[in-house]
């Protein structure tokens, strides 16, 4: 048997991006790779230690900041990443994220690694804007055409958005959907403690959402919503679990819309599955996304769910099978889909069942793994096959 596979992971250490390569690099085989993980950004140290405790997994972090473009320390996280790379002499290279993927690619110039690059959403998504999209593909075409082995999306519709900015060829693109185990979502709950702690009445509906409080989720159409709806059906409590840089702005949304008491923000919450059960119906408001895991994970607990139409959410969500699609930002068909939901229990039956069964069959863990573990082999090993050739060419064999 080869020896396995050694490879390296960058990634931001935040956020879904964090939590997927989480996921990916527990679930791969460690006969057949060896990992190692580069943690960027401000919570790479605890990262990095969450990582290292999984068995025969190594990692350490490297401060970058990924809010802004700092040429100072930007410059020598390359640095740094470069000699790295050329000290360790690995079989490949994954890299998340937009801005530790064009790090990691200039880093590997040179060294003669192949490089993987997931964006898990391209910079240049809708809602962005245009001069800042522009510079962004202009710079994913050069990194793509020149110093990217593979672009590995979560979802097709990323690869759709590459080719309206003309980044990459179809060739260069592998998609592998997010898997999740279900199993998790499935475990009963009290519910009438839970929402006593929550201070929602016993016999109070429930229509919440999970993210950020950020403009990609929109959270400000959620609470418009949440008027609509409320004007209509005075037994529903919203809940919007999650933190981030609108929550005063959505709180102060809600009070003037006359939601205080019935809108509830917890913050950031670890007991996703218990909340699931929560909700007699999960909105995802987002603006853009990759694909978004969250909804996964609603879609194991069987609750009903209304998305936006968005790429990403539209291959997960089969609209009128799986759930309801309607257009991003409009905050008034979302009210109109989720009191549809909430006032047709044949409707949401079915929309459980169906997404829950999508869930088990299509987007599974294994799925996932054996989806890149594939890739992996395919790429690492044709770079050692021409490591070897280069090696005896040089010894004249």
């Amino acid at each position: 048997m080869s020896e396995p596979l050694r490879i390296l992971l960058v990634t931001k250490s935040t956020g879904g991006v964090a939590e997927y390569v989480f996921r990916l690099v527990k679930g791969l085989d460690g006969k057949q790779f060896k990992l190692s993980v580069a943690c960027l950004s401000e919570n790479g140290p605890l990262f990095a230690r969450q990582l290292s405790q999984i068995p025969g997994v190594s990692a350490f972090s490297m401060a970058m900041d990924r809010y802004r473009i700092d040429p100072l320390s930007d410059t020598r996280l390359l640095l740094a990443l470069a000699a790295h790379l050329r000290k360790e002499r690995y079989d490949l290279v994954h890299a998340h994220a937009s801005k530790p993927g064009f790090i990691t690619r200039l880093a590997a110039i040179g060294t003669g690694i192949p490089v993987l690059y997931s964006p898990h959403c391209f910079a240049f998504h809708a809602g962005s804007k245009r001069v800042n999209a522009l510079v962004v593909a202009f710079l994913e075409r050069l990194a793509a055409r020149f110093l990217t082995a593979r672009i590995v999306t979560i979802a097709s519709g990323e690869q759709e958005l590459a080719r309206q900015y003309h980044v990459g060829t179809d060739a260069l693109f592998t998609t592998i959907h997010t898997g999740i185990d279900t199993h998790p979502f499935h475990t009963e709950v009290d519910l009438v403690d839970l929402k006593k702690s929550l201070d929602i009445p016993a016999d109070a509906r429930v229509v919440g959402a999970i993210g950020r409080l950020s403009p990609q989720k929109s959270p400000l159409d959620f609470v418009r919503m949440a008027s609509i709806i409320r004007k209509a059906r005075t037994d529903v409590h919203f809940i919007w679990i999650g933190s981030g840089e609108l929550l005063e702005t959505a709180v102060q949304l809600g009070n003037d819309l006359g939601l205080a008491g019935v809108l509830h923000f917890t913050g950031h919450r670890s007991d996703t599955p218990a909340l699931l059960q929560l909700m007699d119906c999960f909105v995802l408001s987002s603006i853009w996304e990759g694909f978004p895991m969250v909804l996964l994970e609603a879609m194991a607990a069987a609750i009903p769910i209304v998305a936006t139409d968005i790429p990403g959410s539209n291959e997960a969500i089969r609209s009128g099978l799986d759930g309801w699609l309607v257009p991003a930002q409009h905050p008034e068909a979302l009210a109109g889909s989720v009191l549809d939901v909430m006032s047709n229990p044949e409707l949401a039956s079915n929309f459980r069942k169906n997404a829950r069964l999508r869930v088990e069959q299509e987007f599974t863990p294994r799925k996932m793994f054996d989806g890149m573990a594939d890739l992996y082999l395919q790429v690492g090993n044709k770079h050692r096959k021409m490591q070897v050739q280069s090696i005896s060419r040089s010894a004249g064999l």
